[in-house]
């Protein structure tokens, strides 16, 4: 994975982004960007607001399942957490590991469907990395993240996914830049991981990617982080990775090819040594201690057993006794390739703060697989000149675990630090492969537009509401004063009787003028009233209303009719429930007198199953 990387020129970018009329590299101003094809089904629950939320990590060997719920702002709540061993040889690909996947997730979390399910991409799949890009307008920025990004690391838009997140503003030379996180993976890896959870009947909400789901739990306040820079490292079999916190921020992630694995090549190398020259070591006085103890062959899984032997919570397996060697002595075995490691990680840090010109990473977590972690977080801690502890956000000391993890070791929490943190994604802060930035910035627009809309039916329906109580209160001052005149007549005043039959007849051609008003108006207030009682996830495709009443029906019970055809989209099993409600809503609006559902039938709308239906609404 890529570090922060600085942009050449900037004047250059500039020009590369406005002057879209120059020949070769200049970039079109509508550069099309890859996005995820769009289901129905994977975006459901998007923004219902569900508290709870369940990570699901496919390892090589082992699914990891974790389940939170956030009942209030700022609480979480640890509700359950899994690890399956997977068979061995299963292809991800086969119809076996989906039955699999499929029965643990409805052991693990129900068939409700009322959660947010979150899965991970592997690692070699998607490329992080920060950069730094001018200022530019809102309308300039995706094509400025998209060339710079694919400047520093080169990818084919058509096969891959370009999700970005903009972290704020950087001074770089005394010019004010853009700090944007970009992160590209494999559009193919996307779809396969949403195809095979679909297929299964569990839709993802997301998928991101390992270091957002460790930012995770500084954004979610899981781990406190106040205002310092910290670092994670991940001792993993093979590997470790590296990962920079700023603010909650994930500012840098690197990945280093020295693991558990190169520990105990190097305990097996040192043992080897120690045999051919003679040298052995007994754990305790009195042992046996010569070439008869070095002598005992070491394989590589020995090797790993004695490295996880060094953990407090580890317990005594003979291998210690076997081979000689005290945890001291397996400790100073390892000790040169644990150094390589702590060398590795000191050029990150001297890079982040020197080079790049950053602050300087005051603290470092470290976590593993193994019950290593506590005694190599102290060396690495030593060695670095900073603080550091063993990351264990599951530990019953915190208050959102609670006893739930009461009676596991430090190393078996430890291996669901990576999930627990991808159960935490929420759309708001965590990067997401199946709903980019560019899929986030049109539901903006598109919001915006209702929004406005609304608004503008609003001011209509004020402007008629006004209205018709100033016509009420015309109306009744014309009739008040009628009621006079009337009376005056009763009374033999002929004097008024001219002037009165003017004002009768004036009153007469009022409500003329009034009833015209009403029949230009209404049909306005009819269609104000429909809007405001029509849900968001009714879509209304026409609008007929037939302001006249039917030939052969004009008379005293004559009454004016519309017919509204529309498509309720949503879970498939509340589509019904949904019309119903929609009926009743309309019912009670004083403006209708009578609604009946013509017919209703499911069929596709917008690439997915809606319910389509027409509605005969009478108003008087």
């Amino acid at each position: 994975m890529s570090s922060s990387k600085e942009i050449s020129s900037t004047e250059k970018l500039l020009d590369l982004i406005r002057n879209d009329d120059q020949p070769g590299e200049t970039p079109d101003a509508s550069v099309t960007f890859p996005s995820k094809k769009t289901r129905k089904e994977n975006m459901q629950g998007l923004f219902t607001g569900k508290s709870v939320s369940v990570g699901v990590n496919i390892g090589h060997d082992e699914l990891k399942l974790v389940k939170v719920n956030q009942p209030s702002s700022g609480q979480w709540e640890l509700l359950d957490y899994k690890k399956v061993p997977i068979k061995a040889g299963m292809s991800r690909s086969s119809s076996e590991f989906a039955g699999f996947l499929k029965s643990e997730l409805t052991q693990f979390c129900g068939s409700g469907k009322i959660f947010n399910l979150w899965s991970l991409i592997q690692s070699d799949k998607v490329e992080v990395q920060n950069i730094r890009i001018p200022k530019v307008g809102k309308k300039q920025l995706k094509n400025a993240v998209y060339w710079t990004a694919k400047k520093n690391a080169p990818f084919d838009e058509e096969k891959t996914i370009l999700d970005f997140e903009v972290q704020g503003e950087v001074v770089e030379s005394g010019i004010r830049k853009l700090s944007v996180l970009v992160c590209t993976a494999s559009k193919r890896e996307t779809d396969k991981i949403e195809d095979l959870f679909s297929g299964i009947g569990f839709p993802l909400t997301g998928i991101t990617a390992i270091p957002f789901a460790m930012q995770n739990l500084f954004r979610a306040n899981w781990i406190p982080l106040d205002s310092q820079t910290v670092a994670t490292l991940y001792i993993g079999s093979d590997s470790s990775r590296i990962d920079i916190f700023s603010e909650g921020n994930l500012v840098m992630t690197r990945g280093i090819r020295a693991g558990v694995n190169s520990m105990a090549e190097s305990l097996m190398e040192e043992y080897a040594a120690a045999a051919v020259s003679g040298e052995g070591t007994a754990i305790s006085p009195g042992e046996e201690s010569g070439s008869g103890q070095a002598s005992t062959p070491m394989s590589l899984a020995d090797a790993k057993n004695l490295i996880s032997s060094l953990g407090s919570n580890s317990q005594p397996d003979g291998g210690n006794v076997r081979f000689g060697l005290s945890k001291e002595k397996i400790f100073e075995m390892i000790s040169s390739a644990l150094e390589r490691l702590v060398r590795q990680v000191e050029r990150t840090f001297e890079h982040y703060a020197v080079v790049l010109g950053n602050e300087s990473v005051s603290f470092i977590y470290v976590f593993c697989d193994m019950d290593i972690c506590m005694p190599m977080a102290d060396y690495i801690g030593g060695q670095l000149r900073i603080e550091s502890e063993v990351l264990d956000p599951m530990s019953p000391e915190n208050p959102f675990s609670g006893h739930i993890t009461s009676n596991t070791s430090v190393s078996h929490r430890a291996s669901f630090v990576s999930t627990l943190g991808l159960a935490l994604s929420d759309l708001s802060y965590t990067p997401n492969l199946i709903f980019t930035y560019s899929d986030k910035e049109k539901l903006k627009s598109i919001k915006s537009v209702n929004r406005v809309i609304v608004s503008a039916f609003a001011v209509i329906m004020l402007i008629l509401v006004g209205i018709f109580f100033w016509t009420g209160g015309v109306v009744d001052q014309k009739k008040t004063k009628l009621v006079g005149l009337e009376q005056q007549l009763k009374n033999g005043v002929q004097t008024i009787e001219i002037p009165a039959r003017a004002m009768i007849s004036k009153i007469r051609e009022n409500r003329l003028i009034l009833k015209k008003f009403k029949k230009r108006y209404f049909g306005i207030a009819v269609i104000g009233e429909l809007s405001k009682l029509t849900p968001e996830n009714v879509c209304l495709l026409s609008v007929k209303a037939n302001m006249e009443a039917t030939a052969g029906e004009k008379g005293k019970n004559s009454t004016e009719r519309m017919t509204v055809s529309g498509a309720i989209e949503g879970d498939p099993g509340s589509l019904e429930p949904a019309l119903a409600k929609y009926v009743f809503e309309l019912k009670k609006s004083p403006m209708f007198k009578k609604i009946a559902i013509d017919k209703s039938n499911r069929g596709p709308f917008h690439a997915s199953e809606a319910l389509h239906f027409t509605l005969h609404i009478d108003f008087t």
